[in-house]
């Protein structure tokens, strides 16, 4: 993960140019200037990062708030996003191939970086201790996005590995899928209730004992752990039945809850209400809030 990243950018870019056989000295004019100016920029990110391990529900919560924003309206918002951390290691959960949702186990991990108006994203996948670099970048202002290939595609073209246009594009997609998660957190921890963070173990219980047994130490790293809070599993549970095919529209309901939204105020401003019970039984306050929303990129 984060670790793993910093050894790899440590001895970058020494261990891919060793891998196909090439020296510094053969590498086109000025690469090598970059590559270190790369690596430099990268270990400054890694050493600020904060990781966030994102549950299932409240991933999927924030992917269907994303797809279902308008467009009009949003750039200026979205441009006025402020994340909660200058370098966000984003771990959302993997899907396999059951289809079933799993927490990340660090595998993929997207780096978010803000710079002033600036949104830096990148990919970086990690199996057995073996970094897949990023190969792009995606710069995103306002709304907006431009890819960027980073040092490491041209250090592949030039050593003889051409990364294909799909992996490109698969690259991007999940750079989008990461810059969505991170501004969903920065802008649904403004509003009390929705999500809940709570400080954890980077290693779950059964890798600690695991490593106890082997008489391995893992290092003590903590992350924050995205998860619903009260507002925010009524949020789940009124989109969910709001989805449903038997629901029945025109009878009265039983107390439940109602799904928050964001929605225009007469001044033209975007807000987000908040989830609400209706029907017999208590009341939660309803609150208003202005906020960035979570745009469509255009790349």
């Amino acid at each position: 993960m984060v670790q793993e990243l910093k050894l790899f950018f440590t001895d970058y870019p020494r261990q891919i140019c060793e891998m196909q056989g090439f020296r510094h000295s053969e590498l086109p004019a000025g690469l090598m200037d970059q590559l270190l100016d790369y690596r430099a920029r990268s270990l400054a990110i890694l050493e600020d990062a904060q990781i966030f391990r994102i549950d299932a529900d409240a991933y999927w919560m924030m992917a269907e708030l994303v797809n279902e924003m308008k467009r009009d309206g949003l750039d200026e918002l979205y441009s006025q996003v402020q994340l909660p951390f200058p370098a966000m290691a984003i771990m959302p959960p993997l899907t396999g191939e059951d289809g079933i949702q799993r927490q990340n186990d660090g595998s993929v991990l997207g780096l978010v970086t803000q710079v002033g108006g600036e949104i830096y994203t990148q990919r970086f996948g990690i199996r057995q201790n073996t970094v897949g670099p990023s190969t792009c970048c995606m710069v995103t202002r306002g709304m907006k996005a431009e890819v960027v290939p980073t040092p490491t595609r041209g250090l592949f073209e030039a050593v003889g590995m051409p990364v294909p246009d799909g992996m490109i594009d698969e690259e991007l997609a999940m750079n989008g899928n990461f810059l969505g998660a991170a501004v969903a957190i920065a802008t649904l921890l403004r509003h009390d209730g929705m999500l809940e963070v709570q400080q954890v173990s980077l290693h779950p219980r059964h890798e600690r004992r695991r490593a106890e047994r082997s008489g391995e130490v893992l290092p003590d790293t903590l992350i924050a752990k995205i998860a619903l809070g009260k507002s925010g599993r009524g949020q789940v549970e009124a989109m969910k039945a709001d989805m449903a095919t038997d629901a029945r529209e025109g009878i009265p309901r039983r107390t439940h809850w109602v799904r928050g939204h964001h929605m225009k105020s007469r001044s033209g401003k975007l807000v987000w209400r908040m989830p609400h019970l209706r029907g017999a039984g208590p009341l939660v306050p309803q609150l208003r809030h202005v906020t960035g929303a979570l745009p469509r990129l255009e790349v």
